[in-house]
């Protein structure tokens, strides 16, 4: 995984300040190869909140974490833990990505 330890607790924190106690978050993408070079940060967040809830929270959260991590792209995704959200990205971050 290419991100440090401070990187990593800095995300895991600030999603939780943000989203709350109730909520995962896969890292996924070329992130999580050590061969790959560069990338940006791609995260799926699983909250129990609704789509407008969870927007305003993403928004608020790529904001702290683009302060606290200094300039770098951070794709963040969200999505309900109420239903089983079918969408490809969301499948493969489940499955390929490393919860944190």
């Amino acid at each position: 995984m290419r991100l440090t330890e401070t990187q990593l607790e800095t995300i895991k924190s600030t999603i939780t300040e943000v989203f709350g106690e109730n909520t995962s978050v896969y890292l996924f993408g070329s992130r999580t190869d050590d061969n790959a070079r560069g990338g940006d940060i791609d995260l799926l967040v699983e909250s129990p909140l609704d789509a407008a809830q969870a927007l305003e929270k993403k928004l608020k959260t790529q904001a702290r974490l683009c302060i606290r991590l200094g300039d770098q792209k951070i794709d963040l995704i969200t999505t309900s833990s109420h239903f089983n959200d079918s969408r490809p990205v969301v499948r493969k971050a489940v499955s390929k990505g490393v919860k944190l």
